[in-house]
C-alpha cells in the first residue's frame, strides 16, 4: 500500500514509461521475483495503474495497449484471485478509451465485458467499479448500464450487493444518475 501511495504522488508530467518501470520495479521487489512467471505476475499487477495513468495523461493509444496487455497477461493467471480484478479493470479501461474516442457502442460492450468477470475477493465484497457506468449514464446510455448491474449481481455478494444494485437500477430507471460513492474508486 505504501508503494502505491508513493507512486500516486509522482508528478503527472513524468513519462508513462518511466512511471511504469518504477511501478514494475516496486512490484518485483515486493514479490521477490524468482522467475519469468513472477515477473509477468508483478507486471500484471502494475498494468492497471499504469494504464490509468496513461489515460489521465490523455495517451489513449498507450492506455488501450496497456489495458490489452493486462487482459492478455491475466489469461496466464486464471487461477489467481487477481484474474477477476484484471478482467474487470482491463475492460473498463478499454471502455473509457472508447468513450473518449466517441465510440459509445464499444464503450458499452466493454462495460458488459467487465461485468463478466468471475469476481474476486475485492469485487465480491466491495463491488464493481462504476466509473464507466457513470460516464455512460451521463451520455444517455441507460440500458447498457442496467444490463451491467444485472451481470454484476452474479459476483457482488448479497445482501449488500443486490440491495445496492437494485437501488441504483431504480434511480437509473427514474432518469437520475446514482451517487456511486466509493464504487467510483474501487
Amino acid at each position: 500500500m505504501l508503494a502505491g501511495r508513493a507512486l500516486a504522488a509522482i508528478d503527472k508530467r513524468l513519462p508513462v514509461e518511466a512511471w511504469s518501470l518504477g511501478r514494475e520495479a516496486l512490484g518485483i521487489i515486493a514479490y521477490s521475483v524468482g522467475s519469468v512467471a513472477d515477473a509477468d505476475y508483478a507486471r500484471m499487477l502494475g498494468l492497471r495503474g499504469t494504464a490509468e495513468f496513461a489515460l489521465r495523461l490523455g495517451e489513449l493509444d498507450r492506455a488501450a495497449a496497456l489495458a490489452r496487455e493486462l487482459l492478455a497477461l491475466a489469461e496466464r493467471f486464471r487461477a489467481d484471485f487477481d484474474y477477476g480484478n484484471a478482467v474487470h479493470h482491463g475492460h473498463l479501461l478499454l471502455g473509457r478509451v472508447a468513450l473518449l474516442r466517441g465510440d459509445r457502442s464499444a464503450a458499452g460492450e466493454e462495460l458488459l465485458a467487465a461485468s463478466r468477470t468471475p469476481g474476486s475477493p475485492q469485487l465480491n465484497s466491495f463491488g464493481p467499479n462504476m466509473g464507466l457506468a457513470q460516464e455512460l449514464l451521463r451520455a444517455g446510455d441507460r440500458e447498457v448500464v442496467l444490463q451491467y448491474f444485472e451481470l454484476c449481481a452474479k459476483f457482488w455478494m448479497p445482501p449488500f450487493g443486490t440491495e445496492r444494485l437494485a437501488e441504483w437500477a431504480a434511480q437509473v430507471r427514474s432518469g437520475t444518475v446514482p451517487d456511486f460513492g466509493a464504487n467510483l474508486i474501487y
